[in-house]
């Protein structure tokens, strides 16, 4: 017999509070033990639900149950409740709303009309008293007050006692609400051994399991690293090879120049030898002369104190002034002696004079005659000799009509060059054009480039990402690149390569809506699928989703939206998914069949008109820029239930590129190198069109230099036969004129008589000058003694003088010979030192590993051998080629990177070997209970399996990234399958209810869980399989010492197996009740009073 207990909404006539009066004429106690069995607190784990009560909670007003032990089997119709106990367990055991999928703030859970709710949870404590927990809420101000036996206590302290009991609500595979089965469905594989762990293997598993995880992701981490540096060695290395010949020049030229430098320095320290040895030099001449300078001081100073006294003394100057006067009055007869003498001079000169111009005369006569002689005949036959020239050159009209045609041939041949130098500039002018426009069309093209190499590099970027997240899915990516050439049609990459984002504000709420197919590859033909299943799926090992949608699903067409893109407003919201998102038509008509994109609306804001969504009943899931919402309506009562999750920050979409622009670059990128091309072939074909008329301009230039030399001759030759005319005529006159000329012979002869007139004057003038001569020599006789004996005494009076005179001037000569070696001192001094500063100051320069090849190269050298050195050095230095200092210091900087490179991989590879004995460690234990969780569970699911018909195993997958570690849970439904993997694509709903529960149940004989909660997990089993699957479920949860169980559906078979640990619970609730029917609970008194008559 089942056991029925009702669960009711509170009548308006009762006290929730106050026990119920009823009046039974059988005792409660007998009433319980027989049709409900009197549980006793043994019965239940540690830790199992013994009593849940509530009040406004949801749909309740007020409600209290006791579950039974083993399994409880809560049934009712939809919307009356049935996971509102789920939430009410969940909230009332310290669990966050987000758990449950539905409404985001806790304050949504109390029923709506009243501002607070509570509920109470009785957890068996085997050790002790009871514990009991409860969650008052006020919807005010969404706050929560916790009290455990009475006490207030924190969320935390909850929390940590649910825990003590080994109650895990965050696990799915203790605790699957009706919102989150779905979601356990779709959890992978990954995810559902990370959850077996925890609710089987304990924390201590799933620690080291994470552990190896981070060791495991670090360890990829810094191999990634490694790849990278080594790629950027080898980068770099390739780069510094292509360069290395003008580096080894440089260098090259980098060695002469620092010999150069050497030079320059061992060059100043030669000069500075040289300089050091002068400086010696002058400092021993500056030594004498200051020697002989003192000396001379010494002999003059007796000789200045000596002169002005012997002066004094003497009568020398009495005796100077009289021979002075006495010469002073011969030399004034003298002087007349000698004026008498100039004047009778003069006369003589004179006539001497006129007697030369005679003289000249006569000579000029002759000389004129024998000229007009001498012309005459050089005239005669210079005139034969032009008359011979000017008869024998050709005509001047001859020379002149071939210049006219000359001349007449220049004009064309100008012309012509004229017409080749425009042809010239005009083809050069086009050229010139189309390289300007060249120029302008790369520059444009390299932008186009680099936007290009931008775009793609976005795809790259969640390419690497994908390979980092998932490398089946990035090894399937490559294989499919390689291989598109078995397939059909077009089998598009995982979605999240294929679709770009057009709003980067929808980025979040478009990728948590294709999560799960984010890494889905979608194939346009089953033959493709097949295909495709068969190479990654069964050959390659490779775990990846691949999807085949029906022709129909992949056409745009036929997916309509709620209601029409202008009318979204009115609600709060932007645009739908769809409109937000770019990509191949086919993939997304896929997306709207497997995720709706094209019924989501969403926006850009946090809030929107939330009630005018409900009441609408137009949307079933929509998102805001914080918030995703799953909204669902009682078949009942209408009432709309929202579901909230969290946006967090898209991983995969981070970045987006625009198709549009980048279709349109690819175009103008494309037209730009058409047009180069046409550029270079309009280049190449001017060139050859140009040097044809530059030839044809080559050679008009010579024809016009040839042209213009023969006229320059036939000039020539004109202006030759013109001057021997002129000059002919002009000897012909010159001839006549000479002719004309009259005879010289009477002016000989009247020359001839003046000439001895002027004689005989001459010889009366030169006697009287001769006496005049004889007084003024004794006169002069006189004068001179007179002289003598004056120049005696002023002799003697300069003696003296002119001694110490002389001495004064050897010392200031000895003086200024000093100062000039003084002054040659200082300038060589400070000439050496100066050498010498600089010489040190570039020494000091120098590197200290420098030194030995500095010494080798110049030590011991002279200054002229220096010299030549460095001038075959520099010699050296201008011949090699001197490439670009930036590319030098690119190799240089290379260099260092691969240095710092190398050192880096060094020091990681040594970290790599740590985490990988640090993995060992872990592995060994961990495998060895992984290994065997797993075959038990697997033992338990095939079992299960065998029972209804089927064949199911349980396996670990295993992988070299242990975050792909996984559960593979192989099923097979019909015989003349294969086992295959469990996934959300290859079952159905039905086969992946029958699985979860059957794996469920494989968990309930390993796990000390204190009970366990499954929400309609029946729905869309057939009823074989629901059949089969209850009867394993009544008696595995029905066998003593295991958990609680708590299985919700709304419906159920007929004729089900039953037992007597079951406790099924009813629900009757909801509005639609009427009044006027009898109590639910005095109805249950009644039968159970009845049957305990029976009894």
């Amino acid at each position: 017999m089942a056991k029925i207990e009702g669960l009711s909404k509170r009548p308006r006539d009762e006290d929730p509070e106050q026990p119920r009066n009823l009046e039974p004429s059988v005792p409660r106690s007998k009433i319980n033990s027989l049709l409900h069995g009197a549980h006793d607190k043994s019965e239940y784990q540690h830790g199992a639900i013994m009593k849940v009560s509530m009040r406004s909670f949801v749909t309740y007003e007020w409600c209290s149950f006791t579950p039974g032990p083993n399994l409880n089997m809560i049934i009712g119709p939809n919307g009356t409740g049935k996971s509102t106990i789920v939430c009410a367990l969940a909230l009332g055991l310290g669990g966050n709303t987000n758990l449950l999928g539905r409404a985001k703030d806790v304050s949504e859970f109390v029923k709506h009309g009243t501002d607070k709710g509570w509920i109470e949870i009785v957890l068996c404590n085997r050790h002790g008293s009871n514990i009991v927990i409860k969650r008052h809420i006020n919807k005010n101000n969404n706050t929560s007050v916790w009290k455990i036996n009475g006490e207030n206590k924190t969320q935390k302290d909850v929390l940590r006692k649910v825990q003590s009991l080994n109650i895990q609500i965050d696990n799915l595979c203790q605790f699957l609400p009706q919102d989150r089965v779905s979601e356990f469905a779709q959890m992978t594989p990954q995810e559902l051994l990370k959850e077996t762990q925890r609710a089987v293997g304990g924390e201590g598993m799933l620690q080291d399991h994470q552990k190896m995880i981070d060791l495991w992701n670090e360890h990829k981490s810094i191999t990634a690293s490694v790849k990278g540096d080594l790629e950027s060695i080898e980068t770099n290395e390739k780069r510094n090879a292509v360069i290395e010949k003008d580096v080894f020049r440089f260098q090259q030229r980098e060695a002469v120049l620092k010999r150069v430098r050497y030079l320059e320095i061992w060059i100043l320290y030669a000069k500075y030898g040289l300089a050091k040895d002068e400086y010696n030099t002058v400092k021993e001449s500056r030594r004498v002369y200051f020697a002989m300078f003192k000396q001379l001081q010494t002999e003059v100073a007796p000789l200045e104190r000596k002169r002005g006294y012997d002066i004094a003394l003497t009568e020398m100057e009495q005796k100077e002034k009289q021979c002075n006067e006495q010469k002073t009055l011969l030399d004034r007869q003298h002087q007349k002696s000698i004026q008498a003498m100039k004047a009778k001079g003069a006369a003589i000169e004179a006539s001497e004079g006129e007697g030369e111009e005679l003289r000249k005369d006569m000579d000029r006569l002759q000389a004129r005659t024998q000229q007009r002689q001498t012309a005459i005949s050089s005239l005669r036959r210079k005139i034969a000799t032009q008359q011979e020239l000017v008869d024998n050159s050709p005509s001047h009209e001859q020379l002149k009509r071939e210049r006219e045609e000359i001349q007449e041939k220049l004009s064309d041949v100008q012309d012509k060059i004229r017409a080749s130098k425009d042809g010239i500039d005009v083809f050069q002018l086009k050229q010139t054009e189309i390289v300007e426009e060249s120029r302008k069309i790369n520059a444009r093209l390299v932008d186009g480039r680099r936007k290009l190499d931008t775009l793609d590099d976005i795809r790259n970027r969640r390419l690497q990402q994908l390979r980092n997240q998932d490398n089946d899915v990035f090894e399937a990516v490559m294989w499919l690149r390689e291989n598109r050439n078995l397939f059909q049609k077009h089998v598009f990459e995982p979605v999240c390569l294929e679709l770009n984002i057009k709003n980067m504000s929808y980025v979040n709420a478009i990728e948590h809506t294709l999560r799960s197919h984010l890494k889905t590859f979608v194939c346009q033909s089953r033959d493709d699928y097949d295909i495709f299943t068969r190479e990654i799926l069964d050959k390659k090992k490779l775990r990846v989703n691949v999807i085949a949608p029906k022709l129909q699903e992949l056409d745009l067409e036929n997916y309509n939206s709620p209601v029409p893109p202008n009318q979204l407003r009115q609600y709060g919201f932007d645009c739908y998914m769809l409109d937000a998102v770019d990509g191949p038509p086919a993939l997304l008509a896929a997306m709207c069949s497997k995720a709706f994109m094209h019924a989501i609306p969403i926006t850009e804001r946090s809030t929107i008109d939330f009630q005018a969504v409900r009441e609408s009943k137009r949307f079933r899931r929509y998102a805001t820029s914080t918030m995703a919402y799953t909204l669902s309506y009682s078949r009942h009562t209408g009432e709309a239930m929202d579901t909230a999750a969290q946006l967090r920050p898209a991983q995969i979409f981070t970045a987006s590129v625009d198709q549009e622009e980048r279709t349109r670059l690819i175009r103008q990128v494309d037209d730009m190198r058409s047009i180069l091309e046409q550029n270079e072939t309009r280049i190449r074909e001017l060139t050859a069109e140009e040097s044809a008329v530059r030839k044809v301009h080559q050679e008009h230039l010579e024809k016009k230099e040839s042209l213009n030399k023969t006229k320059q001759e036939l000039v020539a030759l004109l202006k030759t036969n013109d001057r021997q005319k002129v000059n002919l005529k002009s000897s012909k006159d010159d001839l006549e004129r000479k002719l004309k000329e009259p005879s010289s012979e009477e002016e000989e002869e009247k020359t001839r008589q003046a000439l001895r007139k002027m004689a005989s004057k001459r010889c009366k003038l030169t006697w009287e000058y001769l006496q005049i001569a004889k007084e003024s020599q004794r006169l002069f006789s006189n004068l001179t003694v007179a002289t003598l004996n004056r120049l005696q005494a002023y002799a003697e009076l300069q003696a003296t003088e002119a001694m110490c005179t002389e001495k004064a001037k050897q010392l200031k000569e000895m003086e200024d010979n000093y100062a000039t070696v003084n002054d040659q001192y200082d300038e060589v001094k400070a000439r050496a030192k100066d050498l010498l500063d600089k010489a040190k100051e570039e020494y000091n320069t120098l590197q200290q590993e420098d030194n030995e090849e500095f010494q080798a190269l110049g030590k011991g050298v002279p200054l002229e051998e220096l010299e030549d050195m460095l001038a075959g050095e520099t010699a050296k230095a201008a011949l090699h080629y001197t490439p670009n200092q930036s590319v030098i210091d690119k190799y240089e900087q290379r260099q260092g990177e691969i240095k710092v490179a190398r050192e880096k991989v060094e020091i990681k590879e040594k970290k790599l070997t740590k985490i990988a004995a640090d993995i060992e460690a872990i592995r060994g234990p961990w495998y060895t209970k992984v290994t065997d969780l797993v075959v038990q569970i697997s033992k338990g699911f095939s079992n299960s399996f065998e029972r209804i018909g089927c064949a199911g195993e349980v396996k670990l997958g295993e992988h070299e990234d242990y975050d792909k570690w996984c559960i593979e849970i192989l099923v097979k439904f019909r015989d003349a399958e294969k086992l295959q993997k469990l996934t959300g694509q290859r079952q159905s709903g039905g086969e992946r209810s029958v699985s979860t529960i059957m794996y469920l149940m494989a968990l309930q004989a390993l796990s000390n869980a204190s009970f366990r909660v499954v929400d309609e997990i029946n729905q869309g089993m057939d009823p074989r399989n629901e059949r089969l699957v209850h009867s394993q479920l009544v008696e595995k949860a029905c066998a003593r010492d295991t958990a609680q169980y708590f299985l919700i559906t709304p419906k159920l078979l007929p004729n089900l197996d039953y037992h007597e640990r079951m406790k099924v619970l009813c629900i009757y609730n909801g509005e639609w009740l009427d009044e006027n029917v009898m109590k639910w609970g005095r109805y249950i008194e009644n039968q159970q009073r009845s049957k305990a008559r029976r009894v």
